[in-house]
């Protein structure tokens, strides 16, 4: 279910996006609030698989990530950066998306360790 509702976000924020290159007006701002919720929302739904509560109770661990990602803007700028890394490594090489999930865990584990240790 969660794979489904991170699916219908993710093509709804791209359908978002191809509208605001239609050239209607408004459209530069539209476009960046629409990319900065779409990242925001990327960020919270890997923090919350990072979570060990995700297992049981996915509105638990979505709620808990969403505090960390507001208590802690550096550590969500670190899992966003480690996304923007995995798309790139695989941009450049295909093959290589199947290795993006490991460093991926490792970063989000690193920023949870990073969490625990304030």
């Amino acid at each position: 279910m969660a794979g489904l509702v991170a699916l219908a976000g993710a093509l709804l924020c791209a359908a978002d996006l191809a509208l605001a290159r239609a050239g209607l007006p408004g459209a530069v701002p539209f476009a960046a609030v629409a990319a900065a919720i779409g990242a925001g929302a990327l960020v919270v739904g890997l923090r919350a698989c990072a979570r060990p509560e995700s297992r049981t109770d996915w509105r638990a661990a979505v709620r808990a990530a969403a505090l960390d990602a507001v208590r802690d803007p550096g550590g969500s700028a670190l899992v966003l950066l480690a996304v923007v890394a995995a798309a790139l490594c695989a941009w450049m090489l295909v093959p290589l998306a199947f290795l993006a999930p490991g460093p991926l865990a490792l970063a989000l584990t690193a920023v949870g360790l990073r969490r625990a240790g304030r």
